[in-house]
């Protein structure tokens, strides 16, 4: 990505602003639906929706954090004329290794089988929402953005500490 030098974690920025792009295609009325965010119809009152509606501000923040993380990652190699410490990314790649899996937890459950949701009259147990190209797009951008993010993490992973030489093994100089 423009800035950054290291190709796979430039992929990596690239993926975090991915989902947010997605969701914006999905609130243009494109046929091919509305995304996770856009899940509350028109037709029906809010009472009548509540998971869709909670869920769908959830995943709407969480699509938020992670492409504010790549702007930070991106705002990094542009401080840095595009060199970035393996050492300063890592605090950035681990929020986002977070929140993308949350988001994407949180986009299965609800499309699956439903999770409670808070309404005025307490937590209702809604059903499975519709599943819609927009919304599995998402989905499948939040896995390779977290599979990438667990590869590059673990290829930086720090080396322990070299033991310091023992007395006996350093040469005496006289």
């Amino acid at each position: 990505m423009l800035g950054i030098r290291d190709r796979q974690l430039g992929l990596l920025v690239g993926l975090m602003f991915a989902p947010f792009a997605l969701q914006l295609l999905g609130w243009a009325g494109t046929p091919l639906g509305g995304g996770p965010c856009g899940a509350i119809g028109l037709d029906q009152l809010m009472l009548e929706q509540p998971q869709a509606f909670f869920y769908a501000q959830i995943m709407l923040w969480g699509i938020s954090l992670l492409m504010a993380t790549g702007f930070f990652v991106l705002m990094l190699g542009f401080m840095h004329n595009g060199t970035i410490q393996k050492s300063q990314a890592r605090p950035f790649l681990l929020i986002a290794l977070a929140v993308g899996s949350l988001t994407a937890l949180i986009y299965v459950l609800t499309h699956t089988v439903g999770l409670p949701a808070p309404s005025p009259v307490g937590w209702l147990l809604g059903g499975a929402e519709p599943t819609d190209a927009i919304g599995i797009l998402i989905f499948l951008v939040l896995l390779v953005q977290i599979s990438l993010a667990l590869r590059w993490l673990v290829q930086t992973e720090p080396a322990p500490p070299k033991a310091a030489p023992s007395q006996a093994h350093r040469s005496r100089v006289i």
